[in-house]
């Protein structure tokens, strides 16, 4: 019986998502999961080492890849919502976390990111992919 109080529910935070192109990342990254689950395995040194050779490529191989080699390194496989849900799984949170620690530079909060969730073996290629989508979003750097 206590002296607590029902305190309604609050809306979820935005989760910091503070730029457009996170939320176009995860908009791709949703609508890659529903063709990613019927694709072959791919061997990560594979995938980025067939990436590095095609540096003109736009950021849909590269998430296509990232959701490939995180299927293998999540021991369930990452839970993607389908495009349009109001609501943002633990996995794509992780996502877009990790999406902002890349974008701001913050090599430590990405270290921690990918050392809190990822086989070692796979740290590198999973930050490598992630950092190439989203350098891709970002649009072409000027000359």
């Amino acid at each position: 019986m206590g002296l607590q109080k029902h305190i309604p529910a609050q809306p979820a935070p935005d989760h910091g998502v503070q730029h457009e192109k996170h939320h176009a990342a995860l908009t791709l990254l949703r609508v890659l999961m529903r063709q990613c689950r019927a694709k072959a395995r791919l061997e990560p040194f594979e995938a980025c080492a067939l990436l590095q050779n095609a540096p003109h490529e736009g950021a849909q191989p590269y998430a296509d890849a990232l959701l490939r080699v995180l299927v293998q390194g999540l021991s369930h496989g990452p839970v993607i919502h389908r495009v349009g849900a109001p609501e943002r799984s633990f996995d794509e949170s992780w996502l877009l976390a990790l999406m902002d620690a890349i974008s701001r530079d913050d090599r430590a909060s990405t270290a921690f990111l990918l050392r809190a969730r990822l086989p070692l073996h796979l740290r590198r290629h999973v930050g490598w992919l992630a950092a190439q989508m989203m350098q891709r979003l970002a649009g072409p750097k000027p000359d």
